[in-house]
């Protein structure tokens, strides 16, 4: 049985992107942190602040789940917490929705300090933590019926579980929500991103910022002979699809990429076909 894929869709949650701003989360807690470059766990002791998001990035997150005003939220990787407290913080400031962070290394590996962190800036009750490895608590939400509009996905790097996360977040995200990448500028997850904007329907979410730039700038020269090959048809069949068209000129650029979906996976379910990325 052949199932028709459904008709276009046009983003149902996102407002204009003209009333997208960059603003400031105004937190004490989080200047504290990225001043002092430190935590502090239950006990009071204090970890040096080794893994974390640039200030920059924090600001990013925080402004566009102020711009979403989404209903739910989702993470991968809690970690330190410092992405979760730009999340947490937007939300407070929404004064709705809720943050689902996943990260089953909370205890073990991390000394809770994510969570304690949350705790201490009073935002804790914004925050659930899901334990389970994402490839579990994910599809989880799924079968509970839960939807989200807002994802950052910074778990493992390996390109099976980033492209797990991806594909999970997929169906559980409404149509015009965001899910935005960690170290997008590892190959790994710049595949995954390449494989969203070319097999599914997700285009890159332009901030008016880019974190981290690429460095180095794009040949002229090169980006015309590319323009020439593109015009052969036979060329382009044979050619591989990220030296056409390289991630710079998709929007990929920095260490973090904002994709948001535009439609559902309209794809015919029997075909053989995988867009090259």
């Amino acid at each position: 049985m052949i199932i028709a894929a459904p008709a276009m869709q046009t983003p149902t949650w996102c407002p204009p992107q003209s009333m997208f701003r960059i603003c400031d989360p105004n937190c004490d807690f989080v200047e504290q942190v990225f001043a002092s470059r430190t935590l502090c766990d239950q006990q009071g002791q204090e970890h040096k602040l080794d893994v974390f998001i640039p200030a920059e990035q924090g600001k990013l997150l925080y402004s566009v789940v102020r711009y979403l005003k989404p209903h739910r939220t989702l993470e991968v990787g809690l970690a330190n917490g410092v992405s979760a407290l730009h999340i947490a913080k937007a939300l407070s400031d929404n004064s709705i929705g809720h943050h689902t962070a996943i990260d089953p290394f909370q205890s073990s590996d991390w000394n809770e300090l994510g969570m304690t962190s949350l705790r201490r800036a009073g935002l804790a009750e914004w925050v659930s933590l899901d334990p389970r490895p994402s490839h579990a608590a994910i599809p989880n939400l799924e079968s509970a019926g839960h939807q989200i509009q807002f994802a950052f996905i910074d778990g493992s790097h390996l390109l099976d579980y980033v492209m797990a996360d991806f594909l999970g977040i997929d169906r559980i995200l409404a149509v015009g929500g965001m899910i935005a990448f960690d170290d997008s500028d590892w190959p790994s997850v710049t595949s995954v991103i390449r494989f969203a904007m070319t097999n599914r329907d997700y285009r890159v979410f332009d901030p008016g910022i880019v974190i981290e730039p690429s460095p180095g700038h794009p040949k002229s020269w090169l980006a015309w002979i590319r323009r020439r090959l593109r015009r052969s048809a036979s060329l382009k069949r044979i050619l591989r699809h990220d030296f056409l068209y390289p991630s710079h000129e998709l929007g990929i650029n920095g260490r973090c990429v904002i994709l948001q979906k535009t439609s559902e996976d309209r794809r015919d379910n029997q075909s053989r076909q995988l867009c090259d990325f």
